[in-house]
């Protein structure tokens, strides 16, 4: 699996999913806000996106433009996280977690997700 980029304000339990990806060896990237993060999906080129609807409604406009010019974001498939929104904007949307979520069970559901993409 490549690296997932995780965008999520909650850094407890980011953090939390970080060490699980990393004891498993497999790549991880969290941010906590949607704010000025376009240039790193093109630059470390995520397999996976997974953006979480409290982060996004923190600055949807932002998020948005920042999506309408990466050609490498619109591209990249979005799992959404207790989407709270309208996502119809996004073009490669392949999955949605509801909370609560067990950690431990998320590489593999990733997988399998992306998998069946």
């Amino acid at each position: 699996m490549g690296l997932i980029l995780w965008i999520d304000m909650n850094t407890f339990a980011t953090g939390l999913l970080e060490r699980v990806f990393k004891k498993k060896s497999l790549p991880f990237y969290t941010l906590d806000r949607v704010e000025g993060f376009s240039y790193l999906v093109d630059d470390l080129r995520p397999v996976l996106i997974v953006l979480d609807g409290e982060t996004f409604l923190k600055n949807p406009q932002g998020f948005m433009d920042q999506y309408q010019q990466s050609p490498m974001m619109q591209k990249t498939p979005f799992i959404l996280l207790d989407p709270k929104s309208d996502f119809s904007f996004l073009t490669n949307k392949i999955a949605e977690i509801q909370r609560p979520i067990d950690p431990f069970e998320i590489p593999a559901l990733i997988e399998k997700l992306l998998k069946g993409n």
